[in-house]
């Protein structure tokens, strides 16, 4: 896609909602923070390309884990923790925790996770949203693609791990730590955590060359995640 015509963004959750970081066709880099992720979409152009943090394509009592996610936690390997299963379309909307629970294991003979519990308002977003500029991806792919094909063993959220991250994404491209800068100090640290910020970056460089992503998924219409 030319670049004068390609958007690149990253979206990944946050305390505040949504968080997208934009590249434009001029190179400038763009933040917005909104509630619903459907506020950012319809801000960006249609030839945007969107790499998202977030679960798209549930899995169900048919086809109880997700292809995609098994490839992930390889490619992440030992730190395959840091994907997360999918709830099961049978639990999605559920009224509570326990209810949740309940439905996912007479779906699938397993509960889901408290972590996993808080997403599912965000997960459903994404399910009731149709757009084709969309993609699922996951930052920790997207920092093992940038880190020699290894995971980074560090966490995000500590010290080492931020500095680690933010210096694979500006051996990418310069400039990516004054982006990132701009964002922690517009944005209070209520509504957007650091490791969100760098997240975003991580997809929004991803994106910016969408013909060299690649897709893990079982086969055509399965699941996938973009990195």
């Amino acid at each position: 896609m030319p670049a004068t015509q390609h958007t690149a963004v990253g979206i990944d959750g946050c305390r505040g909602g949504w968080i997208a970081a934009i590249r434009r066709p001029d190179g400038s880099m763009d933040w917005l923070l909104e509630a619903r992720i459907a506020d950012i979409l319809e801000q960006l152009p249609k030839t945007s390309t969107v790499l998202v943090d977030m679960i798209i394509g549930l899995p169900d009592a048919t086809r109880p884990d997700r292809e995609c996610d098994r490839l992930a936690r390889k490619i992440l390997s030992p730190h395959g923790s840091r994907v997360f299963p999918a709830p099961p379309r049978e639990a999605i909307a559920a009224g509570d925790y326990p209810e949740a629970c309940k439905l996912a294991r007479a779906a699938t003979g397993k509960a889901i996770s408290k972590q996993c519990w808080y997403l599912f308002p965000k997960i459903r977003e994404l399910d009731e949203l149709s757009d084709p500029r969309v993609r699922e991806s996951h930052p920790e792919v997207v920092f093992a693609r940038y880190n020699d094909g290894r995971p980074i063993a560090a966490s995000k959220k500590c010290p080492d791990g931020e500095a680690t991250r933010l210096n694979r994404l500006n051996q990418q491209r310069e400039g990516v730590t004054a982006s990132y800068t701009e964002a922690i100090q517009h944005y209070r640290r209520k509504v957007l955590a650091r490791d969100d910020a760098i997240d975003a970056l991580a997809l929004c460089l991803a994106a910016e060359s969408p013909d060299a992503l690649t897709a893990l998924r079982a086969g055509p219409g399965a699941p996938e995640i973009w990195y």
